[in-house]
C-alpha cells in the first residue's frame, strides 16, 4: 500500500569500524568516529542523507560487473529516481538533504542541484565532503579532516561523524552502501537499496516510507 501511494504521487548487516582516519593535519592524529566535534551547525530539522549512484541511477561500474552491460544501453538514465524520491518527501517538506555522494566533490556543487531538480535541490543544506574536510572538528588538534582521511571512510562512519556535528532531530540515510552499519542503524535510519536499480526498486520504496514515517512522523499528505 505504501508503494502504491507512492507509485501514483510519483507518476541486518555485520559492524565494524573501517579504521583510524587523519586530519587536515597529515601528520597530526589519528581518530576514531567517537571522537566528533561539538555542533557547530545552526538549527537542527530532519535530515536525508543521501547517496546518489546507486540510489537516484545505477551504479555503472557495479552495473557492469554484475550484468556484463552498461545500464544506460538497458534505458536507465541518470537522476531517474528523482520523481520518486520528490514523490516521496512530498508528505515532510521540512526534511533536509545532507547529499553523501561523491559527485558534488567531482561534478561541482551547482550542477548536481540542477540534476535534482527544483524540488530536490531547496532541500540540500550540504554535503559531507566539504562539511567534513573545512567546518567539522575531531581529535585532540580539533581539526578537520584530510582529503585523504575522509576517503578513508566508510559511509557509516561518514554519517556518524556528521550526524553529531549536525545534530538533527531525526535522520535516515539512503545509499547501496550496506556494510558497517550497527545492527540499530541498521533497523531504524538506513534504506539500502540495491546499486544496479536504486530506488526504483518496490522494496527500497517501501522501506524509505516506512523509515520516513518511523523517524520523521506521519506524512502531512495524509
Amino acid at each position: 500500500m505504501l508503494r502504491h501511494q507512492l507509485l501514483l504521487s510519483a507518476s541486518a548487516a555485520p559492524w565494524c569500524l573501517h579504521g583510524n582516519v587523519g586530519t587536515n593535519e597529515e601528520s597530526g592524529p589519528r581518530v576514531g568516529a567517537q571522537d566528533a566535534a561539538e555542533v557547530t551547525a545552526s538549527e537542527p530539522s530532519n535530515v536525508v542523507y543521501l547517496g546518489i549512484s546507486g540510489v537516484l541511477h545505477p551504479s555503472a561500474s557495479l552495473y557492469r560487473v554484475i550484468r556484463g552491460r552498461s545500464p544506460w544501453s538497458d534505458g536507465h538514465t541518470e537522476y531517474e529516481s528523482v520523481p520518486v524520491l520528490n514523490a516521496a518527501l512530498a508528505g515532510w517538506p521540512e526534511a533536509r538533504i545532507v547529499l553523501t555522494s561523491t559527485q558534488p566533490w567531482a561534478r561541482g556543487l551547482q550542477t548536481v542541484l540542477k540534476q535534482l531538480g527544483p524540488g530536490l535541490a531547496s532541500r540540500v543544506i550540504g554535503f559531507t565532503y566539504e562539511d567534513l574536510t573545512t567546518k567539522v572538528r575531531v581529535g585532540d588538534r580539533q581539526l578537520p579532516f584530510s582529503s585523504n582521511g575522509y576517503w578513508r571512510l566508510m559511509k557509516s562512519e561518514v554519517v556518524r561523524y556528521h550526524v553529531p556535528w549536525l545534530r538533527p532531530s531525526a535522520w535516515i540515510v539512503i545509499d547501496d552502501e550496506t556494510v558497517f552499519w550497527t545492527p540499530r542503524e541498521w533497523q531504524d535510519h538506513v534504506v539500502a537499496t540495491d546499486g544496479c536499480e536504486g530506488l526504483r526498486e518496490p522494496r527500497a520504496q517501501d522501506r524509505l516510507l516506512t523509515l520516513l514515517a518511523g523517524n520523521f512522523g506521519q506524512s502531512n499528505t495524509r
